[in-house]
């Protein structure tokens, strides 16, 4: 069965799986690579190739420096030759493929859903497939919604690829997740991506009953660029003068990727998230110059004393850490309630690495039940030292 024929079965009716859990199959390499990232500290402490790095007054987890190591040997041309993957349909494919499978294996496996269903809705270029996630609870009544947009610079990611994340999310925060397939660049660039964001949004505010949520406690969020589109959802609800987001929960994302903030040019090369890949993401994501600026316009109209109270969590090493904290900052100048988490020792996409490092477990965790707390309080806990 093709993927578009599953699809419109889907929206036909959705498919729910009672007490679903964690399904994914390891193969023997990606056995033995897990085997060997979930080898203790002090193993990878030995056998890095440099001194601990520390930038900024940061400390480098040693299994990521390890891992981002090996990542520099590669040379320019086989850099590039990644890049251009994207750019054939076949190989597009497989590479996505691929980081699905990277992200899942080395992500925390957590407890069964009570449900997990499957679905397609409207949508302004077709159906947009979504997983609706709902964690075994004592919880009485219906549970607060969290619409989450997957990570990957709007080119791969998908919600096979974020399923432990979104999962973790669902446990931790004891919310309903629902995890939207939005459309990915080059095959449908900007604004689909938006597009297909406020479209899930306005699906769940109508139909949160229908899956056991409560449709005044709705919130959105999501990693890189998915973070963006959940703050474009609440823009464009308020220059709508429609109800916005109860929060917003955001990781490691930005409004711009200017290379002028501090942490744009101390991680520029060398881990992961880099100005070489955010170069070739913004022309492939944006083919047209005048229409990238337009996107950028869209996010500087925002009016932060109008957005949802938000979590914004960023990582120390990381090019997107100082947008991060700016945009923390212009919330809490404007009056917006905001809660600012800097995890100094992680990377970008540290979600990806809650199964096998231990910091990024505790971040994962920690910033999933302070989105539960806040969200069923509807205030955000401030920090008292929010920028530190």
């Amino acid at each position: 069965m093709s993927r578009l024929v599953a699809v419109v079965l889907l929206a036909i009716a959705g498919i729910a799986h009672a007490g679903v859990a964690d399904t994914f199959k390891p193969n023997r390499s990606e056995k033995q690579r897990l085997k060997l990232m979930s080898k203790p500290e002090k193993w990878f402490l030995k056998n890095l190739a440099g001194p601990r790095e520390v930038i900024d007054g940061q400390l480098l987890d040693p299994k990521l420096q390890w891992y981002l190591e090996g990542r520099r040997l590669r040379s320019a041309e086989d850099v590039r030759r990644g890049l251009d993957m994207f750019l054939s349909p076949q190989a597009r494919a497989a590479k996505r493929d691929a980081l699905a499978r990277e992200w899942t294996l080395l992500t925390k496996v957590t407890a069964s859903m009570r449900s997990m269903e499957q679905r397609a809705i409207p949508g302004p270029g077709g159906p947009i497939p979504i997983h609706i996630y709902t964690p075994q609870t004592e919880e009485q009544g219906p549970l607060p919604v969290l619409l989450y947009f997957h990570d990957g610079s709007w080119l791969y990611g998908g919600i096979e690829a974020v399923d432990r994340t979104v999962r973790l999310i669902a446990n931790e925060a004891q919310v309903i997740v629902i995890s939207v397939d939005y459309r990915l660049a080059p095959e449908h660039p900007w604004p689909a991506a938006n597009d297909d964001g406020e479209a899930a949004f306005l699906w769940a505010r109508a139909n949160a009953a229908s899956f056991g949520g409560n449709p005044e406690m709705i919130a959105v969020g999501g990693a890189g660029a998915g973070g963006n589109i959940a703050m474009v959802v609440s823009h464009r609800q308020h220059h709508a003068e429609r109800p916005i987001p109860l929060y917003q929960l955001l990781y490691y994302t930005a409004l711009d990727y200017s290379p002028l903030y501090e942490s744009s040019q101390l991680f520029a090369q060398g881990y992961g998230l880099d100005a070489t890949f955010r170069d070739f993401m913004l022309s492939t994501v944006y083919p047209d110059p005048a229409t990238a600026e337009r996107a950028v316009k869209e996010l500087r109209k925002t009016k932060m004393e109008k957005m949802p109270a938000t979590i914004v969590v960023t990582a120390g090493f990381d090019m997107l850490r100082d947008p991060g904290q700016s945009l923390a900052r212009r919330m809490e100048k404007a009056g917006t309630a905001v809660t600012y988490l800097n995890y100094p020792s992680l990377i970008h996409g540290f979600l990806q690495w809650s199964g096998v490092v231990e910091d990024a477990e505790r971040a994962a965790v920690e910033s999933a039940r302070l989105f539960g707390n806040a969200v069923r309080h509807r205030q955000a806990l401030l920090s008292s030292n929010p920028y530190k």
